[in-house]
């Protein structure tokens, strides 16, 4: 099922970087962002799906330590659990 999901975002990334105006074309409407903002943002954007780094899940780590401390997350939160490890 994730490696579905996975390969979906990937073609639409390729059809994405392959012809942005059609994806401009198709997105403005659905969206409702007007086709000028869309185009930059998408300009702007990288897709796609990476596998995330040591010091990503740190960085994260860091932030879900500080919610728990502020009390916005009932129970401490461990990042590198919630990763899916690339072979799994």
């Amino acid at each position: 099922m994730i490696a579905a999901l996975i390969g979906a975002i990937d073609e639409t990334n390729a059809w994405i970087q392959k012809d942005p105006a059609a994806a401009v074309a198709e997105l403005a409407p659905t969206t409702g962002i007007p086709a000028p903002i869309l185009s930059m943002a998408i300009g702007r954007q990288s897709f796609g799906v990476k596998p995330l780094t040591d010091k990503v899940i740190a960085d994260q780590q860091l932030i879900a330590n500080t919610f728990f401390e502020l009390g916005l997350v009932p129970k401490k939160i461990v990042v590198a659990d919630a990763v899916l490890r690339a072979g799994l």
